[in-house]
């Protein structure tokens, strides 16, 4: 085929997956904010990019400033804040039509960095399952920066593999270009860090195969440079601002995902003041290998697996079975990287390397130190697509040994291909346009709107969607976006804190405010509200009390939602 007419082909094909992407950021606001699509620390970027356009600064609550968030992505966004003439939705739905917009550019990177490993079948199917599975579809639509980190990975990675190291002695403005690509990285999401210290020690270890003199680390400074001019700015503010380098959000997910061990049934209660122990640790360690059932290519098939136990009333016995199945798949696939060094025609592929030591960096981080098994699916998003270009690979292997079999195996394999295939399309499509509610905070922001008054401040922890949609002052007490508030729950000061703030209402779930305040269950039942959105059954957990000991209004959670519809276009309603 000329060309011409594989780039018109390519075209076409990164066409309808744009398409396909905005088809599923353009739903209906009302389904977009409670089906699990966009998070609610998805609203704290949101109200972030809405106050500095609204030339608030740096701030959630428009009083406390904030580091808590990624600054390339927020950056972005202001535009279409200050564009929006105060629409509240309309900014959201061009975030998402961004996020769909890098999605479609990383196909294209997953398919241009797999084929130069792989054949034309493999790499086009390995894009094609990136794109179209259901962790992909969802994390590129989650309304936070992780389709641009994952892009920005994507692009410096390519550019590595094509103009730095396949070269004896790259020039320098190659290094200082892969440099400024991986400072956008860093300044994308701060754990791009990891794979600038892949790349460099990649990069090392080549030298030292080709014996190249030390003149050429002297290029290889001109990475953290390039980082440095990028990501330098950001940190320097956070240093003068907070006192610390890393950003509020970081500090503080550490810390909550001590203080949740109880929460999430990873330990006792007391965590966030003794600090990890064995259990806990190895608790996420545990996650963390299983949420890689969720990689683009093997998680029809692990999905299925559950699937088939819950028909068969025997989902425990399948899920044990599907665990044990996805360890002896990583153990079988770390074998075969290994074993491809030994293989004819197949050594280059050692080049890809450095993507799994930064996957490696990524699960040990995250495992080890900063916790947060909560979010684990977007934190893991880089793994998942080193995987995929992992899968062309597999599938060419695949493809060859296909080509060299009888006819019944042949037929065999076509025939769990095509199951594959239509389970596949079914189990993405599914997953696309859901509209079974996850998320209650919607609701629970017009609860608010509905049963206090105007100028009341309500103090909540997990307040992103509730801080955006609610018209009350809402502050933030998890310390994600308020460093006060993280002072004040490291200190055990929470009391204090709410009392020099004047918040009038506390309102979340009620394990948390147990974890926090110490409202026992008895003392719970006589003090606090209990909230039950619409369509919530059975009640999301969510209460809430004020802390004056006077009764909050008594409306129902479904009278008031009705009367609370205003805050919303009609259109998101």
């Amino acid at each position: 085929m000329p060309n011409r007419y594989r780039l018109a082909a390519a075209a076409c094909a990164l066409l309808v997956v744009l398409f396909f992407h905005l088809a599923v950021a353009w739903q209906d606001f009302a389904t977009m904010s409670s089906n699990g699509f966009l998070y609610d620390d998805s609203f704290y970027a949101f109200k972030i990019a809405r106050s500095i356009a609204a030339g608030q600064g740096m701030t959630f609550d428009g009083v406390h400033p904030t580091t808590g968030f990624q600054p390339l992505y927020v950056f972005l966004l202001v535009p279409a804040f200050m564009a929006s003439g105060g629409d509240p939705v309309l900014p959201i739905y061009i975030a998402l039509s961004i996020l769909a917009l890098f999605t479609t550019l990383t196909t294209w990177l997953v398919y241009r960095i797999a084929r130069r490993y792989a054949g034309f079948a493999a790499s086009a199917a390995a894009a094609a399952i990136w794109t179209l599975s259901p962790v992909v579809i969802r994390q590129s639509a989650n309304g936070l920066e992780t389709a641009v980190a994952a892009f920005m990975i994507a692009l410096a990675a390519c550019y590595y593999l094509e103009n730095v190291r396949p070269l004896i002695e790259p020039g320098p403005a190659r290094f200082a270009v892969l440099g400024i690509l991986l400072g956008l990285v860093v300044i994308s999401r701060i754990d791009g860090i990891f794979l600038v210290m892949a790349v460099m020690l990649d990069y090392l270890f080549l030298m030292r195969k080709r014996r190249v003199t030390g003149t050429a680390v002297m290029k290889l400074l001109l990475l953290p440079l390039g980082v440095l001019l990028f990501y330098g700015p950001w940190l320097f503010y956070n240093l003068i601002e907070s006192g610390s380098p890393l950003q509020d959000s970081g500090a503080a997910t550490r810390f909550l995902s001590l203080a949740y061990a109880s929460y999430f049934d990873y330990g006792p209660e007391n965590l966030a003041g003794s600090g990890p122990n064995a259990s806990f640790i190895w608790g996420h360690v545990v996650h963390s290998v299983s949420v890689m059932k969720v990689i683009p290519a093997a998680h029809v098939v692990f999905r299925a697996i559950d699937k088939a136990g819950g028909m068969l009333g025997a989902g425990g016995a399948f899920h044990a079975a599907g665990n044990v199945l996805g360890f002896l798949a990583l153990l079988w696939v770390g074998l075969r990287v290994r074993g491809w060094r030994r293989e004819p025609g197949k050594s280059n592929r050692s080049e890809l390397y450095f993507l799994l030591l930064f996957s490696g960096l990524l699960l040990a981080a995250y495992s080890l130190y900063i916790f947060g098994a909560f979010f684990f699916l977007r934190y893991y998003f880089p793994v998942y697509f080193a995987a995929s270009i992992l899968s062309a690979l597999l599938l060419q292997d695949l493809f060859d040994w296909y080509r060299k079999r009888h006819l019944f195996a042949r037929r065999a394999l076509a025939a769990a291909g095509a199951a594959y295939l239509i389970v596949f399309a079914g189990f993405s499509w599914s997953q696309s346009f859901r509209t079974h509610p996850v998320y209650s905070y919607r609701d629970l922001a017009g609860w608010i709107d509905a049963n206090t008054r105007e100028d009341e401040t309500i103090g909540v922890f997990q307040c992103g969607t509730i801080g955006y949609l609610s018209n009350r002052r809402i502050v933030n007490l998890d310390g994600k976006v308020n460093r006060d508030a993280f002072e004040a729950l490291k200190t055990g000061c929470l009391e204090e804190y709410l009392q020099s703030e004047k918040i009038d209402v506390v309102v979340d779930h009620a394990k948390i405010l147990r974890i926090f305040l110490g409202i026992t269950p008895e003392k719970m039942k006589s003090s606090c509200t209990q909230i039950v959105p619409e369509y919530m059954k059975p009640p999301s957990g969510w209460v809430a009390f004020r802390r004056s000991g006077e009764e909050i209004g008594n409306i129902s959670g479904r009278a008031a939602l009705g009367r609370a519809a205003a805050i919303l276009p009609p259109a998101s309603r």
